[in-house]
Order: structure tokens, then sequence, then C-alpha cells
């Protein structure tokens, strides 16, 4: 199914207008959004579509859409997060709990991330699924949707990150690429999960850090 069409059936039509957009600055913020493996993946895979799983504020998203028109790729992108914060550190962290943009205890982010695929002129591209990444999974999945190459980016616990590559596996065209952030010793729960799953699966683990990469068996 066609993603477009795929999100109108579950209600999604993408009418943003009723956000007040006006008011909010444009916000790049985030971490490792310009790496160079976003080129070597979508190189590799020549995406039609791609699933980033947890997109803070869309900066990764903006740059994949960059490249994907650069190699001359029509690559559509399907976002989810719950934009709630997903890690502790969003929470305990000063400035980061800033960018949840909390109104009376409970997170804003969304209007942000709208605001800012707005302005990059991509909202057309983009399709945002606010849910967990648990529940997105299998909702894709009795949609028939398949991708290309899957990124990685939301809980960063062992089990979080263990749930998410095997869910987001099955969702994944042979031959296409699973890859993600934060392979580095500051998590160990990344690192540990990303390692038992790629030897359960005898996947060639590829690093370049902060990221981490793997083929799809065909």
């Amino acid at each position: 199914m066609d993603v477009a069409e795929a999100f109108r059936s579950i209600g999604i039509t993408k009418d943003y207008g009723g956000f007040d957009l006006s008011a909010l600055p444009v916000d790049w913020q985030g971490w490792n959004s310009e790496h160079g493996i976003f080129r070597t993946v979508l190189d590799q895979t020549r995406a039609g579509l791609v699933i980033e799983v947890g997109t803070w504020k869309g900066a990764s998203v903006r740059h994949m859409h960059q490249v994907s028109r650069r190699l001359g790729l029509a690559t559509r992108f399907i976002c989810i997060d719950t934009w709630l914060g997903s890690n502790v550190e969003h929470w305990l962290e000063p400035e980061l709990r800033k960018s949840l943009n909390l109104r009376h205890g409970y997170p804003d982010m969304f209007p942000q991330f709208l605001r800012n695929m707005t302005a990059a002129g991509i909202i057309d591209d983009v399709f945002p699924l606010p849910m967990t990444t648990t529940g997105a999974a299998h909702l894709l999945k009795r949609l028939g949707i398949v991708a290309d190459a899957i990124y990685v980016d939301a809980g960063h616990e062992e089990e979080e990150v263990s749930l998410d590559l095997r869910l987001y596996h099955d969702l994944l065209r042979p031959g296409g690429i699973l890859f993600g952030d934060d392979y580095d010793s500051s998590w160990p729960g990344v690192v540990s999960a990303v390692n038992r799953f790629a030897a359960d699966h005898r996947y060639m683990l590829q690093t370049a850090w902060p990221k981490f990469m793997m083929v799809k068996r065909a």
C-alpha cells in the first residue's frame, strides 16, 4: 500500500492548518544529524521509503531528504515519535527539558516538528506517526508497509533498543539496511542490544562512530 494511502486509511490526512506555527522559531537542534552514514545508506538502498524510529525535531530527516534529492531519489519518510520525550535525559537535564515545551506538565513538541518540516519545504514527503515505537511497528505491519531503510534512534535502554530492532527488522525488505545512532560507550544499552541482535542474526555489523548499520539478509 502506498504510504499516503495507508495514512489516509487511518485518518491521518496531514492537514496541519489548525496549528498556528507562525510564532515558533525554526529549531534544528539534534545530534549527529548530518553524519555520512545517511548518504551511504540512501545510496546503497536507493530508498523509496525510510522509516525513522525516533525523530525529535526532525534534523536527521531533513538531512536525509536533502541527500536523497541530491542522489536523484524521491524518498519518502515515515517519522515515528510520541514527541513526549522518550529518554530519561529529556526530563532530567534542564536544557533538554526546555525542548519538551511543557504546558501544565505535558510536552508540546509536535508543533515544533511541524514548524521545522514546513520551513524546510519537505512536509509533503514526511509522514509523522505520533505513536510509541512498539504500537507503530504493529500498525505499519498491519498496513503492509515495507521500508528500504530503517533508522533506529528512539529509546536508549537495552530492552527498548532490542525490541525496536526486532520489530522493525520485520518491516525491512530483504537487502534493506537497519541502522541507528548512539553506538557509543556512553550508551551501553544501545551497544549491548545492537551487538546481540547482529550476533543472533549473524549479520556483519558495520560502525562509523556513533552510528551502526547492518544489511538484512535476502
